[in-house]
């Protein structure tokens, strides 16, 4: 297995991957297609647990984001949208300056709105004040933004990155049986495409002190499960995750079951750079593809012995 910079540095060599700020990469070339047949396999797979295929928006209003307790559990991940000011002004100096780049930058208007930082949240605040069956489910996947400074690396953790979602709302029991359900499916898929895998109990990394006792109860009740790969010096990296929300978001958004009762909620998590990233580690940035057989498979029938 390969470490990841090793990845990284074929791709960079032969133009594959690049740069245009820290945390944000464009792909090109066979490791792009082999990107889009693994998100193509993961939509497959979602599929077969719900035909109910979501478009978010690309942004969340903050108030959304105050209602799920965002500003108490990661802060530290939240990259706001602005635009430049319509004071024509403003404009013409931006234009007319030997650095308009700087004085853009500096003319930016406050934000109304967050980058997505999940695709979850999209769901609860859609859902919010419903009721709803039990269970119900929706899948999406997006583009989401978690600024992690100094942590930031290509593939493996970016301040942009694509994510598919599956989200569960109903009874306690559909939550953890969904949750329990896809430990099993991720792991099976992980290892239909060569990956050697791990579940691991797991909890997030809650900002402030009133926050961080849900990551005390994450893993006193066991909510929280990672399915990680390991390079070659043991590090690991998180490729999918499984949570059980219990009912906190049913009460932050009031959604709840036919029966009036507050709904229980779960989403499962794929970080496709990040999987993108596992394949290539583990079969090789030359042999991916061809030990896969992807390049003559069409994507309905990548994993198919999982149906």
């Amino acid at each position: 297995m390969l470490r990841p910079e090793d990845v990284i540095g074929i791709l960079r060599e032969r133009g594959e991957i690049w740069d245009t700020a820290p945390g944000l990469v464009g792909l090109r070339g066979p490791a792009r297609e082999l990107m889009e047949r693994i998100a193509l396999s993961l939509a497959g797979l979602a599929r077969e647990e719900t035909a109910d295929e979501w478009n978010v928006p690309a942004g969340i209003d903050f108030s959304t984001l105050e209602r799920a307790q965002y500003f108490a559990s990661f802060p530290q991940w939240l990259t706001a949208a602005s635009h430049l000011s319509d004071d024509q002004s403003v404009l013409e100096g931006i234009a007319g300056s030997d650095s308009p780049a700087a004085a853009a930058r500096n003319a930016m208007d406050r934000p109304n709105a967050a980058l997505s930082p999940a695709v979850c949240y999209h769901t609860y605040e859609r859902l919010a004040g419903h009721r709803v069956t039990s269970p119900t489910l929706m899948t999406a996947e997006s583009v989401c933004w978690r600024h992690e400074g100094n942590r930031l690396a290509p593939l493996e953790r970016g301040w942009a990155f694509r994510m598919r979602e599956i989200v569960c709302l109903g009874t306690a029991a559909d939550v953890e049986g969904f949750r329990q359900r896809w430990i099993i499916r991720s792991s099976a898929f992980a290892e239909s495409l060569g990956l050697t895998v791990e579940i691991v109990q797991a909890n997030d990394p809650f900002f402030a002190p009133t926050a961080r006792g849900k990551a005390a109860l994450q893993r006193i009740k066991a909510l929280k499960h990672e399915l990680i790969v390991r390079f070659p010096d043991g590090r690991p990296l998180a490729i999918a995750s499984f949570n059980n929300h219990e009912h906190f978001f049913g009460e932050a958004f009031g959604f709840s079951l036919e029966s009036g009762e507050i709904a229980a909620s779960g989403c499962v998590a794929f970080g496709i750079e990040r999987w993108l990233l596992a394949v290539l580690a583990a079969h090789g940035v030359d042999h991916a593809t061809t030990e896969l057989g992807w390049r003559t498979n069409t994507p309905d029938t990548i994993g198919a012995g999982l149906r």
